[in-house]
């Protein structure tokens, strides 16, 4: 192992990766969406994402306000803003364990299906929990 003090000098020290974890309240919220005791696996999958369509569906205000693709300023935040209209069931839409479950946006004139994980909510909103365990489970438990 070797160490430098110059910023310009490689260190080829041990890289050590930590996954952020969900806080208790998070893990039994995600947990009872999906429909599953504490010592079960958050894994995502197929039956798994139909279980979390019908929680989200049951509890999502819909339409809410979103922006697709997430904004990196206010501006971006006023041009990309869409209208999340409807959630597409797994069942019987487009949905996979690349993407999850989608949605149907509006934006002007046009209605676009989208990944409901892409979509940023706006704030006030009530969805804005809601989606970010949703967002949170799909990412870290995919395999």
């Amino acid at each position: 192992m070797s160490f430098a003090t110059m910023n310009d000098v490689p260190w080829s020290g041990p890289c050590i990766t930590v996954q952020p974890q969900p806080d208790r309240e998070q893990k039994q919220r995600i947990l009872t969406a999906i429909g599953l005791n504490g010592s079960q696996n958050l894994r995502v999958d197929q039956q798994s994402l139909v279980r979390y369509y019908d929680y989200l569906k049951a509890h999502l205000e819909l339409p809410f306000v979103a922006c697709y693709p997430r904004p990196s300023t206010p501006a971006e935040a006023a041009i990309d803003r869409c209208e999340a209209i409807e959630l597409l069931s797994p069942r019987t839409d487009l949905c996979d364990l690349f993407d999850g479950i989608y949605c149907q946006t509006r934006k002007g004139r046009f209605l676009v299906n989208l990944p409901l994980v892409e979509l940023t909510v706006l704030a006030p909103s009530k969805n804005l929990e809601l989606l970010a365990d949703y967002e949170y489970w799909f990412w870290h438990w995919r395999d």
